[in-house]
């Protein structure tokens, strides 16, 4: 009988040296987000309200992930962990 085994993996590292792609990325979602935000139409219709806060919360998971991003690329080069993990 035939078993499904896994092969082992290597495990991967993240290459903080080039974040810039990333970090534009986020910052064109997050430009994104605004105008369609601004373009919701404002009355008080329950729609239209959780539609306003789905967006609100977009903007916030990616400006959370846009710090988290640059902390962790000072905090790498501060500990001296420039170079790729092995």
């Amino acid at each position: 009988m035939l078993r499904n085994v896994r092969r082992p993996r290597n495990h991967l590292a993240p290459n903080f040296n080039n974040t810039n792609a990333i970090r534009d990325r986020l910052l064109l979602e997050i430009a994104d987000l605004h105008v369609k935000l601004n373009g919701v139409d404002v009355t008080q219709s329950q729609e239209n309200l959780s539609t306003m806060q789905s967006f609100k919360e977009m903007i916030h998971s990616r400006e959370q992930m846009l710090g988290n991003l640059s902390r962790q690329k000072s905090e790498r080069s501060s500990f001296g962990l420039e170079k790729r993990l092995q």
